[in-house]
């Protein structure tokens, strides 16, 4: 399960005390935390804390040192849920004396599965990430401040140079940008209300720029020759990349709160794919401890030196495990330009089930053949054919069509058995058995459209019944034309 995590730059403090207070209030105003209701703020002072309920429900506190002063501090909470899941959520301050420019927050939640079989969920953004944008911790990310706050450009040189550093990713370091290009004046495919939304779900996960004019839209055309979001369109840009990727209303995404939802999703997945800068628990636990066995190796006994030895080993055991969950989810670090809700199952959703596999791609590719045939007839023009010749050359037949001749064959073989194997295998295919009187009748379920009913003979055939059998059904399901 992929977790949601992101980092971003926040206002220097000089108060440790100032992070445990959000991280103490976020637990408290929660209607499930348990962790803190017998415990005062005074067990959570020192370097190292660890607090826990009879639930099983954990927080633990972790300080580093340099010399006289910290240098950084985190948390972990772990709460069990009673499904059998454990929601973990951490985060860690690094000051600006690390050498980053910037003191930096990075904070990372994920649903974990406790028990065989645990149904695991996408982690929602925690609202600690709100509480500190709400609190004033948001620092600069380059040009952009961190807020939960929707960006209105000017319509002016300084607007236009905002929106060029965003289109080749040069605005930002630590979040990702949406943004939200004029479909008129003053006019989105985003209203006012669902832009604010917007910014405001994805506070401390992305920064949302929103574009003023169709006009400004034309001159930051010129600008970046082309490379800019513009029409309505919503783009996302990554820092060090530009705008990577492209949304707008029409065949998958048919109206704003679609077009909300996915950015919003993408921009989340783009932010957690994003490299780190900032140290996670593990990184925090792993110098926290090495520090503390260098600065009282002459004051340690020989078991105190053991237990910190095998609290590093737990620890690096614990980093193990995180990368082998982030193999397991497909995460890959850094951010290709692939765009999974544009996918075949998404375009498959819009039109409706499938046959068998590639069914859609197979009727699409089919029709780019009949356009060509009759191309010159009516008149087509030379970009068109271009592209649907392309369309048939590199777009392959789906190998399950082939299958799918192949099992009619195979189940019009044996007449004592055609019955019986037929109604497996249609059922498998969009059919169901409605009636068994004379004759057995197969009829599309469900959003199966377009279909015709299929009649089956109870008793068997001869050989040539069999084959034009076959020949019927391939012709009802529309298949004996896809292939080249």
């Amino acid at each position: 399960m992929l977790p949601l995590a992101t980092e971003f730059p926040v206002k220097t403090s000089n108060n440790r005390a100032a992070f445990v207070a959000e991280v103490i209030a976020w637990l408290r105003g929660t209607s499930y935390s348990t962790v803190l209701d017998s415990k005062s703020d005074k067990d959570l002072d020192g370097a190292n804390a660890h607090l826990s309920s009879a639930t099983g429900e954990e927080l633990r506190l972790r300080e580093l040192r340099d010399a006289d002063d910290w240098s950084a501090i985190g948390f972990r909470h772990d709460f069990p849920d009673d499904e059998g899941r454990l929601w973990r959520t951490e985060g860690v301050l690094r000051r600006a004396t690390t050498g980053l420019g910037h003191d930096i927050v990075r904070l990372r939640t994920q649903c974990l599965a406790r028990t065989p079989g645990a149904q695991l969920k996408t982690p929602r953004k925690p609202f600690l990430i709100k509480a500190l944008l709400m609190n004033g911790w948001g620092g600069t990310d380059e040009t952009l401040a961190v807020s939960d706050q929707p960006v209105q450009l000017g319509d002016n040189d300084e607007g236009l140079a905002a929106a060029k550093a965003v289109t080749f990713g040069e605005a930002t370091t630590w979040l990702p940008t949406v943004y939200v290009s004029a479909a008129a004046d003053a006019a989105w495919l985003l209203d006012e209300r669902e832009i604010e939304k917007l910014a405001y779900d994805l506070g401390g996960l992305a920064h949302v720029v929103v574009e003023p004019s169709r006009a400004f839209s034309f001159r930051l055309r010129d600008e970046s020759a082309g490379r800019n979001a513009y029409g309505g369109t919503v783009g996302i840009s990554v820092p060090g990349q530009g705008i990577i990727r492209r949304y707008f209303l029409g065949w998958q995404i048919q109206d704003s709160k679609e077009l909300a939802l996915a950015v919003r999703a993408a921009a989340t997945r783009l932010r957690s794919q994003m490299p780190a800068f900032g140290w996670d628990w593990t990184e925090l636990q792993e110098q926290a401890l090495r520090a503390q066995r260098e600065r009282d190796r002459n004051r340690l006994t020989p078991e105190e030196i053991e237990q910190l030895y095998k609290d590093e080993i737990e620890n690096l055991r614990d980093k193990i495990r995180q990368q082998e969950q982030q193999i397991d989810s497909g995460v890959v670090e850094g951010v290709g330009t692939d765009d999974g809700e544009f996918s075949t199952g998404n375009l498959i959703r819009r039109i409706g089930p499938e046959i068998y596999p590639g069914e859609v791609s197979d009727r699409l590719r089919f029709a780019a053949r009949i356009a060509l045939k009759v191309a010159d007839q009516i008149g087509l023009e030379e970009r068109s054919k271009v592209i649907l010749q392309r369309v048939v050359d590199r777009l392959p037949v789906s190998p399950a069509l082939s299958e799918l001749s192949q099992d009619l064959r195979r189940a019009t073989k044996d007449p004592k058995r055609i019955a019986r194997e037929l109604i497996s295998l249609l059922g498998r295919h969009g059919y169901v058995e409605k009636s068994d009187n004379k004759h057995i009748r197969l009829e599309a379920g469900k959003g199966y459209d377009g279909l015709g009913s299929i009649t089956l003979p109870k008793t068997p055939g001869e050989h040539r019944g069999l084959n034009n059998l076959r020949s019927q059904i391939e012709n009802t399901l529309g298949i004996t034309k896809l292939t080249d």
